[in-house]
């Protein structure tokens, strides 16, 4: 799962770069020039990745923070990382969850 994390924080700089240099965001109204809110979105969540193992309320709490900030910044590029994102956040929250069966 660690690794997942890492490549979709990886998949959202690139994109969130490609994006602006490609001046596919550059001048958007509905996004803007907010390109940079993508990289640091990425950032979280290889933070989130690394701080995986040692503390989960946080790294849970980074890469929720960071879906919200990829989906605001670069909207339906993020797609596919969004999606990653999504995914381990759904693993960490069932990993996290009592057996109560």
């Amino acid at each position: 799962m660690k690794i997942l994390i890492k490549v979709a924080g990886i998949l959202t700089i690139l994109i969130s770069i490609a994006a602006q240099l490609t001046a596919f965001i550059d001048d958007s109204y509905t996004m803007g020039n907010i390109w940079f809110i993508g990289v640091l979105s990425g950032i979280l969540t290889i933070i989130s990745a690394n701080k995986i193992h040692t503390n989960l309320k946080i790294s849970f709490l980074l890469l929720i923070v960071s879906t919200v900030l990829g989906v605001i910044s670069i909207a339906y590029l993020f797609i596919l990382p969004g999606i990653i994102n999504l995914i381990a956040l759904l693993y960490l929250f069932i990993k996290n969850q009592p057996n109560n069966i």
